[in-house]
């Protein structure tokens, strides 16, 4: 369960960054995040203990310190023993907002699960920062993580075995997103595994990112889409049935009544309605997102 709100506050922005894999699109989510976390009044802290790799955590702190935020630190955390020390849980209470890098979600949960600094996490979002996680990173912000095994995937479209479920930080219990190096919302691999995830547990709505696209998840449960690409967001509110709990877990999954929507930039989507809506028209001319999104 996502961290009780204190009284006086309102819970933070959540924002999930698909692949940056183009450096411009990549300035432009950068900069999204630089303005919810304080612009130049921001004290940034970018968290990497997704992946063995500290070059994308260095490119950004070079990124943030250009653009000239009050600070911008690397947390170091390298263990979970590490993940114990006050000091670090010092950083994450004094960071505006709080961005994970690209990696390993499980390599995420096996450091940080249930540590300090993990709790630390949750509650700063609960006190209004805003806490972003790029790529895979963006997985370990969901209560639930999807994890697929690609040697079950020559099956059936969908099987039970096709996923299953490691947990996460709890930022969200709502949502789960599937994210890998196969990067995009392709229908042939994403949509099977965000079908049988809802499948078990019709309480989930599955969401998978274009690169370059992300999307931001406000405190009234209102996701909306940003970037260039695409959301594709699978609801499981509505099935009527599904046989996730018949057969074995190779075989083929019937599920009915599930609603699949693909949201462009601008379109939001409200978890507790479950209805998508369009952007609104916008009388200023502008280029690209900005036209769409109030993000």
């Amino acid at each position: 369960m996502p961290a009780q709100v204190p009284p006086g506050f309102t819970r933070g922005p959540i924002i999930f960054m698909g692949p940056l894999i183009d450096a411009r699109a990549a300035e432009r989510m950068l900069q999204s995040f630089w303005d919810e976390a304080g612009s130049y009044g921001a004290r940034v802290l970018i968290v990497a203990a997704a992946s063995a790799d500290g070059a994308q955590a260095e490119h950004m702190r070079t990124w943030f310190a250009e653009n000239e935020v009050d600070s911008v630190e690397i947390l170091p955390v390298t263990s979970r023993q590490s993940a114990h020390d006050p000091a670090l849980v010092a950083m994450v209470d004094a960071a505006t907002g709080i961005l994970i890098t690209d990696g390993s979600p499980l390599r995420f949960a096996a450091t940080l699960g249930g540590t300090p600094v993990a709790q630390a996490i949750r509650r700063a979002n609960a006190r209004g920062r805003v806490v972003a996680g790029v790529g895979q990173g963006g997985a370990v912000l969901c209560q639930h993580i999807i994890v697929h095994d690609t040697a079950v995937e020559a099956g059936p479209l969908l099987h039970r075995a096709l996923v299953r479920f490691a947990p996460g930080l709890g930022l969200v219990n709502r949502i789960t997103l599937d994210c890998d190096e196969e990067a995009g919302s392709h229908f042939r691999t994403h949509l099977p595994r965000l079908l049988t995830a809802v499948a078990y547990n019709p309480f989930l709505i599955g969401v998978a990112l274009d690169p370059n696209t992300g999307i931001v998840l406000y405190a009234n449960s209102t996701l909306e889409v940003f970037g260039p690409g695409s959301a594709l967001v699978v609801d499981g509110w509505r099935i009527e049935y599904s046989s996730i709990a018949e057969g074995d877990d190779n075989a083929a999954l019937s599920v009915t009544g599930a609603q699949i929507h693909n949201l462009g930039q601008g379109f939001t989507f409200n978890l507790d309605t479950h209805l998508a809506e369009q952007p609104p028209e916008s009388e200023i001319p502008q280029a690209g997102y900005e036209a769409y999104t109030s993000f």
